[in-house]
């Protein structure tokens, strides 16, 4: 059965990161790795399953299961590449994909989808059906790519369960 690489981010558990990483691999999560910087918590898995939406899915309901009060929030790696991320992710160079990009090599490398600070970013699920259609990335690429994209918009859509406590006077 392959294995898949994915990370989880995390809303900041309502236990503490102990008792969160004591949860999570006593759970299902034991193929995980609970990591905490500047308040970000992200669980990287590395999931046998035999397909990465079943790897990711799996994972999100263990993180549910492990009952820390924590939420999934986004899986990683997302959609919006900058170049670099581009190159990384393709495994050309960063001059390539500065060629794509200006067309001096190949035509019609899809317009960024926003920018980021003076940066543009894209799609990485578009410039991977791009890539795909040129033959430099697989179509498992572009399986991957919109499955993490839809995965997020499910994530995003999912509302944020909130618990209220009833003030009695």
């Amino acid at each position: 059965m392959p294995s898949h690489n994915f990370t989880l981010l995390l809303s900041q558990p309502n236990v503490d990161e102990e008792t969160a990483a004591d949860h999570l691999y006593g759970g299902s999560c034991d193929d995980a790795l609970l990591s905490v910087s500047g308040g970000v918590y992200e669980l990287e898995f590395d999931r046998e399953a035999p397909s990465l939406k079943g790897a990711i899915t799996s994972a999100i309901r263990d993180v549910r299961r492990a009952n820390i009060g924590s939420r999934v929030l986004r899986v990683v790696p997302d959609d919006l590449a900058n170049a670099n991320t581009i190159a990384e992710r393709s495994g050309k160079t960063r001059q390539a994909v500065a060629l794509w990009v200006r067309g001096e090599r190949g035509d019609g490398f899809p317009p960024p989808k926003t920018k980021v600070g003076a940066s543009p970013v894209w799609s990485w699920l578009t410039v991977a059906q791009w890539l795909a259609a040129r033959s430099e990335v697989t179509t498992k690429t572009v399986e991957d790519a919109a499955t993490i994209l839809e995965v997020n918009a499910m994530l995003e859509r999912a509302p944020a369960k909130t618990s209220r406590k009833r003030s009695e006077g």
